[in-house]
């Protein structure tokens, strides 16, 4: 397939500027089915191209991969055993927090395009933004309701958005629904605001609601969505995981390295998922979503550091505890990142 080509050249630079690494060990598939549970969006759109190109067969994997709403019920899956393999988002902290599992690599790298929008004839609206084009304040959005799932991107943005007018969680509600759903329910007039991402958000953008906060305006880093794993999983099946981790990376700069081939996948295999995608849909994703790949992991920033920022917040809002923490910080495992990149730069 043409793409192939463009994954191939991918590879070849890769390797050539990942040169003077340590001779890789030789990784031998298992022949077990990997269960991998993901969502029909960026973070799992790297599985999808390998999927569909071919790079977990040749690797020797034997990959079922299985579609989720939201990080929520990915974990529940992990925890009733029913997946091998989670590729979440900011959901994964709860379940890396139980001690249970493994963290092998970090995922998408989100910079904006998740936001929170209120109705353009709200008083919400019509606040006003203050120095930092923030719109609303601490008398207005007390005791609002803003709809969006919980332990997600969007809550994180909620209790950030209500901190900035130095309000905490227990001033606003948060009405937990899957983006479809709060879409769904918040353009029929259900919620005083959401919290929302693509391609949801261009959406009511388009229709005349208001952005009071992308979180660009109100966080400090970005967001990096997580690989984590079955402990015993990660026990058992160490060449299993590396080969998955290798085409997972080797899928990531064929996305990076061709852009066209990017948006044609991610739209028609959004749309078979039920999610419509426009154009503009994706300029805004491409803009703000991007990848690690073999070069990047692991050098850019430290594996699972955003998990251990993303923990200690939680800690401050009580949605986890402090006993928790060193769970998070002992389950992150760089020694399968490592075997990928041995291997390519050989």
């Amino acid at each position: 397939m043409r793409k192939m080509t463009v994954l191939a050249l991918s590879v070849c630079m890769a390797s050539s500027l990942l040169g003077g690494a340590a001779m890789a060990e030789e990784l031998t598939s298992s022949g077990e089915t990997l269960i991998v549970g993901s969502m029909a969006n960026s973070i799992g759109l790297p599985l999808e191209y390998a999927i569909e190109n071919g790079l977990f067969e040749e690797a020797g994997l034997d990959v079922d991969m299985q579609i989720f709403a939201t990080g929520a019920p990915i974990n529940e899956a992990m925890a009733a055993g029913e997946l091998d393999v989670a590729v979440s988002g900011m959901a994964s902290v709860y379940a890396l927090a139980t001690g249970m599992y493994t963290y092998i690599g970090d995922g998408v790298i989100t910079s904006g395009g998740e936001c929170i929008y209120a109705r353009a004839d709200s008083a919400f609206a019509q606040a006003g933004a203050d120095e930092a084009g923030i719109i609303g304040n601490a008398e207005v959005l007390t005791g609002a309701s803003i709809l969006g799932p919980l332990a997600t991107t969007a809550h994180y943005q909620a209790i950030k958005y209500m901190e900035h007018f130095e309000l905490t969680s227990e001033d606003f509600s948060m009405v937990s629904m899957d983006y479809a759903q709060a879409y769904q329910a918040f353009v029929t007039g259900e919620g005083d605001l959401i919290a929302i991402k693509m391609p949801f958000s261009n959406q009511l953008e388009d229709a005349g609601y208001v952005k009071v906060c992308d979180m660009n305006m109100i966080l400090d880093n970005p967001i990096v969505d997580t690989i984590f794993v079955q402990n015993d999983v990660a026990e058992e099946r160490s060449d299993d995981l590396s080969l998955f981790l290798e085409c997972y990376y080797k899928a990531c700069e064929a996305l990076m390295a061709d852009e066209e081939g990017r948006r044609e996948l991610a739209v028609r295999w959004y749309g078979e998922e039920g999610i419509t995608y426009s154009a503009s849909d994706m300029d805004t994703e491409i803009e703000v979503k991007n990848y690690y790949i073999r070069e990047t992991i692991d050098s850019d920033s430290p594996l699972g550091q955003f998990m251990l920022d993303i923990g200690q917040f939680f800690v401050e809002q009580d949605m986890i505890t402090s006993e928790d923490i060193p769970n998070v910080e002992a389950s992150i495992d760089h020694s399968f990142v490592e075997k990928v990149k041995a291997r390519a730069a050989e």
